[in-house]
């Protein structure tokens, strides 16, 4: 059976336990569209899901937890306990996480961002370009490049 089988079969337990209509969780969601996630013909989308949970007054997180749960034929608490715990493991727990993705910094462009940082001292302290490249050890061309660049951008 797949998640999203497990998924309908959850968002029609919940929304008939509270005792609601396809039409009462519809929101911004049309009826058809919670008709086609509880006959696990579409799979909801993270918002979609927001939007469903806060229609059936319950987190977003019971209502995956719960399609989890059901899909792995384990019980919900055994699901968040084994969540709770990876999310300490990472350290995750107890701390404010971005709410926009982050820009990752490799290794390369950290290296390329310091060689520009010591050419534009050296260049600031009256080198010449031969001085600098041979007190840095770097190619001529190299040295040119990062030379006549504005930024380290």
């Amino acid at each position: 059976m797949s998640l999203r089988h497990s998924y309908a079969a959850v968002l029609r337990l919940l929304r008939t336990q509270k005792g609601l209509l396809q039409a009462n969780l519809a929101g911004s969601l049309t009826q058809a569209n919670i008709s086609s996630l509880e006959l696990a013909k579409n799979s909801a989308t993270v918002d979609m899901s927001v939007q469903i949970a806060a229609a059936l007054k319950v987190e977003p997180i019971t209502l995956l937890a719960l399609a989890v749960a059901s899909h792995e034929k384990r019980t919900v608490r055994e699901v968040l306990l084994a969540s709770l715990a990876e999310v300490e493991t990472l350290s995750l727990a107890d701390v404010q996480l971005p709410t926009e993705p982050q820009t990752l910094t490799t290794a390369v462009v950290k290296e390329a961002r310091k060689k520009w940082v010591a050419v534009q001292d050296l260049k600031a302290r009256g080198f010449s370009q031969s001085q600098a490249a041979k007190e840095l050890g770097i190619p001529g061309s190299t040295l040119r490049r990062l030379w006549n660049r504005k930024s380290d951008g």
